[in-house]
């Protein structure tokens, strides 16, 4: 009955998101594909994955006495925007997805391995691929 309802909550998000991302309008182009692109493929993500919780639920399990992970997910999450600047996109990104990846005691090399694979595949998808800049940083990358 709980994955229904995360169901049905995802995808009453992923219908939110999708509305709003639709109301962001720019007075000119500022960037290639538009402010609306990125929360409308977020939305949408969040609404299908909703929808196969709801269509063919899966067992739910909740754990509780998480707190302390989440705090540390809440605070890197919170860090983040700050170290973009000084730091740069590959190693902020890097930094936020390796503590993510301890929080939920990943092991610390495959976790700083796939922290920066990840950094570094989202680099490329989002400047390259779609011409939006990111801060290069300090090493200029």
């Amino acid at each position: 009955m709980i994955d229904r309802l995360v169901g049905l909550i995802c995808i009453l998000l992923g219908i939110g998101a999708i509305w709003h991302a639709q109301t962001l309008h720019v007075p000119f182009a500022a960037d290639p594909v538009g402010p609306r692109l990125f929360p409308t493929i977020i939305g949408a993500v969040l609404a299908l994955g909703g929808c196969v919780l709801a269509i063919r639920p899966g067992r739910v399990e909740l754990e509780f006495g998480t707190w302390p992970r989440a705090l540390a997910v809440l605070i890197a999450s919170l860090i983040y925007p700050l170290l973009l600047l000084p730091l740069g996109f590959i190693l902020a990104t890097a930094l936020l997805c390796f503590a993510g990846s301890l929080a939920f005691r990943a092991r610390p090399l495959p976790a700083a391995v796939s922290a920066v694979a990840t950094a570094i595949t989202f680099f490329v998808l989002l400047d390259t691929l779609l011409d939006l800049p990111l801060p290069r940083g300090p090493l200029g990358i």
